[in-house]
Order: structure tokens, then C-alpha cells, then sequence
């Protein structure tokens, strides 16, 4: 009995020994430190005086944050995220000269039609003469159009708009970090569906076929398109058709299209729409005041510009800190029948952001993972020509043989005449402070 006791004592205390263990492990894991760093974005104000009196051509400036970029007859335009637009002489695509800058506070989309520069900036429509592109002047000014997209951050922020402060024109991201114990799940950003940012995403944050006239061709990431004699932009939620039969634009319709509204492409008399969701199909022809919708096509949770060319439609899906989530490929859609547009085939790829097509050569941009060059002649069985890295690309226009890439570290532009032995004609530096 004495040895059975014994053997039950020593039981017993192995036992409490082994749960003395695991509560101490579990307090010890309860009470580790953790350091958590993420971005947060802070509106900029500027007064509503200086906001419109700060419009005007200045000399031409190095780039800083370019975004989305729009050709036209010869001259390459580059957003200046929230800053203005660089207007740069692309007649010779291997010595492309700046030639001036257009100073205006919070824009991110332009096109340009006979001569005319239509820009956003902040809720209002500028209207430039750009007749002569080494000097343009601005004409008109139609104020509050868009409501929602520019008060906006572009990221996670506990920041609420003050219009008692100003307008707001820029969003700064701002390096946050907090040390806490256990799993932080209580710090600000940890609810934000995008929260997972890294610290290096903030230093590298960054956005057609046409007839009537001259018109100028953007690329995928656009919130503006002309066509005919109107411009189409989106906002949020919102699609805004405007007249341009005189030289003050007219808004002639402003219709709810969607949630999380991104892109506008235009090809021949139809408009297609991208959004965080779904791609939306418009019509043109039947009456361009007032687009009808003639079909939705829906796709993963995820950011999705758009081209188009001939019976097949092109859209890249991506995660990321607006678009979490998300999936990371290409989709190819037949939209031969426009009112029942239907996926084909689909292509993973890394992280694709914007996109081009001209003749079935297609061109994505990779985000940090650089360029893919692919030959598209046949949709369904889409081949990758080549994978160019060592560059962070955004956007790109293919035109003429010619490929203009735009990112976070410059311009790049390149002969595509041979996709099998592209050459690099130019290269337009990012200078950072």
C-alpha cells in the first residue's frame, strides 16, 4: 500500500507541476511585449483662397509621386499626385524635355480633347486652354462637382475632415507605432480591413479609342474619359456626363453607379467600368447624355481597371492596403454580347495594378514586381513574353509602338515594336526629398 501511495503522490505533484507549467507558459505568452508599426494618413488643408488662387503654370519641376499619365499630340501628361501636372514634349520618346508645370492643388485625373485640358481638383472641374501646351491658362472653374472620392484618404486614418480648417488637398502618411502587450488586437489600425501595411509602402504611395475631334488617350487607372463630345468621370459612386459642345462644359447627367467606383475606359460606343466588385458595361450610342447600363459582370473583391479590345475584355484583380482580401490575376471576359458578359479563362499573377492592349500585345503593370509583357492574340491562351524587374510600375499607354510606363520611381518608356526584343528609349527619374 505504502508503494501505491507513493506512486499516486508522485502522480498528483507531476500533474500540479505540469499545470503550474502551462498556466506560467500561458501567462508568460499573455504578457509578451509586441512592437506594431503601421501607416496612418493626415488630411493636409490649404485655405479656400490660396486653393484657387494657387492655379497657374510654373516652370517645369522634377517628378516627385507621379500618377496616372494621358497623351496627347505629341505631349506627355504625368499627374503630380495631389501637386498638378508635368507637361512633358514626348515627340521624341527617346529625349522627352519637360517643358512646364501646372500647379493644381489636389488632382489626380485629366484628358484633353481639341485643345481643351479638363482636370480635377479637389471637388471642382478646371477647364485649360492647352492650345499651346508649353502655356497653358485656365478658363473656367465649375465648383462642388464631385462629392465624395476627395475627401478620401487613400488609407487607413482616425482622422475626420474638418472644413472649418479648409479644403483638403493632400492625405500624408504618417509612420504610427505602438507597443502592447499580449496580441494588440486594440491599437486603432487593427479593424481596418487593410491593416498589414508595410512600413516601406508609405514612401512608395501613389492611379482608348475615341472619335469627335482631337482626344488625347489615358491609361486603365483613369477616372476620366472623353468620347465623342462628352467627358465621363466617376466618382465613388457616382458616373458624370458632361457636354463639350462650347467651351464651358455642361454636366448634363450625374448617375449612381455602383460602391467603390475605381476606373473608366472607353471603347468604341460603350463605356466599361471598374470597381472594387463588379465591372460595369454602359451604352453610348442609344443617347451619350445619358449612359444606359446594359450589364454587370462580377468578379473577387478586389481593385480592377479595364481595357478592351475587340470581342474580349482584360481586367487585373489585386489585394492591397484599398483592396484587401483581394485576389491576384487576370481576367479575361468575352463581351461579344455585351448585355451577357462572360469569363473565359483567368491568369494568376503577383500583384497587378494597371494595363494595356494594342494589336493583342498586352502589358501589365506588377506593382513592385515590375512588368510583364505578354502576347494576347489569342485570349484564351495568353503567353508571357517577358517579366521585366528591378522597376515599380503603376500604369502604362501603349501607342505607336511605343510603351509608356509609369510608377513610383519614374517614366519609363519603351519600343515595343518587337515584343520579343523590347527596348528601353527613355527614362524620367523620381527625385525625392
Amino acid at each position: 500500500m505504502t508503494g501505491q501511495s507513493n506512486l499516486t503522490t508522485g502522480w498528483i505533484v507531476t500533474v500540479i507541476v505540469a499545470l503550474i507549467a502551462i498556466f506560467t507558459l500561458k501567462a508568460c505568452e499573455d504578457s509578451r511585449t509586441q512592437t506594431v508599426t503601421w501607416i496612418e494618413y493626415e488630411p493636409v488643408y490649404m485655405s479656400a483662397e490660396e486653393f484657387r488662387n494657387s492655379v497657374g503654370t510654373e516652370t517645369s519641376k522634377d517628378l516627385k509621386r507621379p500618377g496616372k499619365i494621358y497623351f496627347y499630340e505629341g505631349y506627355l501628361l504625368v499627374n503630380e499626385l495631389n501637386k498638378g501636372i508635368h507637361v512633358i514634349d514626348n515627340s521624341n520618346p527617346e529625349n522627352p524635355i519637360p517643358v512646364t508645370f501646372i500647379n493644381i492643388p489636389a488632382s489626380k485625373d485629366m484628358a484633353v480633347r481639341n485643345g481643351m485640358l479638363y482636370a480635377d481638383s479637389h471637388k471642382d472641374l478646371l477647364v485649360f486652354d492647352f492650345s499651346n501646351p508649353e502655356n497653358p491658362h485656365l478658363l473656367h472653374r465649375l465648383e462642388d462637382i464631385f462629392s465624395v472620392t476627395a475627401n478620401m484618404a487613400p488609407g487607413f486614418t482616425t482622422q475626420q475632415v474638418n472644413s472649418e480648417q479648409g479644403i483638403v488637398v493632400d492625405w500624408e502618411p504618417k509612420i504610427r507605432e505602438e507597443v502592447c502587450e499580449g496580441d494588440c488586437h486594440t491599437h486603432p489600425a487593427a479593424g481596418f480591413p487593410g491593416f498589414g501595411f508595410r512600413t516601406a509602402d508609405a514612401a512608395t504611395f501613389m492611379s482608348s479609342e475615341s472619335g469627335g475631334g482631337t482626344t488625347g488617350t489615358g491609361g486603365s487607372m483613369a477616372r476620366f474619359t472623353i468620347t465623342g463630345e462628352h467627358l465621363y468621370a466617376v466618382d465613388h459612386y457616382d458616373l458624370f456626363t458632361f457636354s463639350l459642345t462650347s467651351e464651358k462644359p455642361v454636366l448634363e447627367e450625374r448617375k449612381q453607379v455602383g460602391w467603390a467606383i475605381e476606373t473608366i475606359f472607353p471603347y468604341r460606343e460603350n463605356l466599361f467600368i471598374g470597381s472594387a466588385s463588379p465591372m460595369y458595361i454602359y451604352d453610348l450610342k442609344s443617347n451619350p447624355s445619358s449612359p444606359t447600363q446594359l450589364s454587370v459582370y462580377w468578379h473577387a473583391n478586389a481593385c480592377d481597371p479595364v481595357v478592351v479590345e475587340g470581342d474580349f475584355a482584360f481586367v487585373t484583380l489585386r489585394d492591397g492596403e484599398l483592396c484587401p482580401r483581394g485576389v491576384n490575376r487576370l481576367e479575361v471576359i468575352d463581351v461579344a454580347d455585351l448585355n451577357h458578359p462572360e469569363k473565359v479563362k483567368f491568369y494568376e499573377m503577383i500583384n497587378p495594378h494597371g494595363l494595356g492592349i494594342n494589336n493583342g500585345k498586352l502589358f501589365v503593370s506588377e506593382g513592385k514586381h515590375g512588368l510583364k509583357v505578354m502576347d494576347a492574340s489569342d485570349p484564351k491562351n495568353i503567353r508571357l513574353l517577358k517579366h521585366i524587374t528591378g522597376i515599380e510600375t503603376y500604369d502604362v499607354i501603349p501607342f505607336n509602338d511605343v510603351l509608356m510606363v509609369t510608377g513610383a520611381d519614374g517614366i519609363v518608356q519603351y519600343d515595343y515594336s518587337d515584343l520579343n526584343d523590347l527596348k528601353e528609349l527613355s527614362y524620367i527619374p523620381v527625385y525625392r526629398d
